[in-house]
């Protein structure tokens, strides 16, 4: 399959697959068994387009997520992105808890191949967008949940991705947080950056979002207008009491 340059991700048939071992019982040992996290998606997301992933706890959200981002193998199918992936889930990217924020940002800079003329900016435009002051140059590990996410996805999004994977993301730390990490997603909108959004708030997905995906058990059960995957996501919790 040709991939177009408006076509931003696109999945074919992906399945990923977990063993894990099972207890038979108190007298026997068990063995491995399969888990079907995913089964035989089929997705297309332009460029562009802000996507709300819907569905509960269990229902491959994440997995769905991290096979995009390339962070796990999958077990059949095919997944091609179109541009720079970066994926932030809850409040940590993976910082260094025994560094201070600054730190950690100056190092992953490095890694993550900012120029070095670049960097200096880099790191300036990461500190201004926390406005932790002197909480700036504490121990990672020492910061409150809000402090650290704004660490975090500050340092994500000032990479400039192309698309950006958001694993619950916005609903991590205090208001005055989830308020600038929202203005900081619309500003990837409106240059036209792709987002796909993980979330458990119906009101963040209709309010960010004008398409929505519903997993359940694994599967696609609905890929449509947001407002429409909101009410499908409330049919299936219903549907199964949880």
């Amino acid at each position: 399959m040709v991939i177009e340059s408006e076509i931003a991700i696109s999945i074919e048939d992906l399945s990923v697959n977990y063993h894990i071992f099972q207890r038979k019982s108190r007298w026997s040992l068990g063995g491995m068994e399969t888990f079907n996290a995913l089964n035989r998606i089929n997705l297309s997301i332009d460029c562009g387009e802000i996507v709300a992933i819907l569905g509960k706890n269990g229902s491959g959200k994440t997995t769905l997520l991290r096979a995009i981002g390339g962070h796990l193998r999958i077990s059949s199918g095919k997944i091609t992105t179109s541009g720079k992936v970066y994926t932030l889930s809850g409040a940590n990217p993976g910082l260094a808890p025994d560094l201070s924020g600054k730190d950690n940002v100056r190092l992953l800079s490095e890694v993550y191949g900012i120029p070095e003329k670049n960097r200096e900016a880099f790191e300036r435009e990461v500190e201004e967008f926390c406005e932790l002051g002197d909480a700036y140059y504490r121990t990672y590990k020492t910061l409150s949940t809000g402090m650290a996410g704004r660490v975090g996805f500050g340092f994500t999004t000032s990479l400039d991705p192309e698309i950006l994977l958001m694993d619950e993301t916005l609903g991590v730390g205090d208001e005055e947080f989830r308020k600038k990490a929202e203005m900081k997603a619309k500003e990837f909108m409106e240059r036209g950056e792709t987002i796909l959004l993980s979330t458990h708030s119906l009101g963040l997905a209709k309010s960010m979002c004008s398409r929505g995906v519903v997993l359940e058990g694994g599967e696609l059960v609905f890929d449509g207008e947001v407002g429409e995957a909101v009410n499908k996501y409330l049919e299936v919790v219903k549907s199964t009491g949880r």
